[in-house]
């Protein structure tokens, strides 16, 4: 004799629909956790980019900074070098040829910087001046070799606009102090990455404004007034 169960389909079918109603009910917090973590691994893989790329700008900043006080080191020790050598001793033929590749080559040092800055950073019109300054200072040295001269510079009066020579035998020659300046303002644009005030120029405008040897004269006058120094060296009497 055979056993039967009744409504037996109808429990079935009564549990199948409660199954699918629980899982439509379930699909919106499915939904939402593929899109949370579909979210997640977007903005995590943007973090993890963004974050690399600061890494890696934070390098090149700073292999740009060790760049420059190489730079300045070999300037001033080759500066050190061409005085103490003339006083202690007659300045041969030999010698200021030696000291002469030896400022060659740290403006050499320099210009790859300046290439390197502009194809790396954003720089203002105001940035670009006061590089175009300090490159001039920097070849000062070179210059005032070549005329077998002590460290000094020939610029422009700013008032009779007459070439005056003015040498860097104290900190508050006028030169001199400007060069420290921009030295300072050099290694602060470099170690920090600052969007500039002005409207940034692009890598190649910002190069050719700054090797642009209009500023060969005046930058003293330019560094003094950009960067707002006093001295009572500056300008020198007419």
């Amino acid at each position: 004799m055979a056993f039967s169960y009744p409504h037996s389909d109808e429990m079935g079918r009564a549990l199948g629909q409660q199954l699918w109603a629980e899982s439509i009910k379930a699909i919106p917090s499915l939904v939402v956790a593929l899109l949370t973590l579909t979210v997640g691994w977007v903005v995590g893989n943007r973090l993890t980019a963004k974050w690399d790329e600061r890494k890696k700008r934070r390098e090149l900043d700073l292999q740009a900074l060790g760049a420059f006080y190489a730079a300045y080191g070999n300037f001033t020790a080759t500066w050190k070098l061409w005085d103490g050598g003339r006083s202690e001793q007659p300045s041969g033929e030999d010698f200021r040829r030696e000291v002469l590749e030896l400022a060659a080559r740290a403006e050499g040092e320099l210009e790859s910087l300046l290439v390197r800055i502009t194809a790396e950073r954003t720089l203002s019109d105001r940035d670009c001046t006061l590089l175009g300054c300090f490159r001039q200072g920097f070849q000062s040295l070179r210059k005032s070799i070549t005329a077998e001269r002590s460290l000094r510079s020939r610029i422009r009066h700013p008032t009779t606009h007459q070439l005056v020579e003015i040498w860097w035998d104290s900190s508050g020659s006028a030169p001199y102090l400007a060069f420290k300046a921009l030295s300072g303002h050099v290694a602060d644009l470099l170690s920090k990455d600052l969007a500039p005030a002005a409207k940034p120029l692009a890598s190649f405008e910002a190069l050719a404004k700054i090797t642009d040897n209009r500023w060969e004269r005046t930058w003293v006058d330019e560094t003094f007034r950009a960067l707002q120094l006093q001295s009572p060296s500056w300008p020198p009497p007419a």
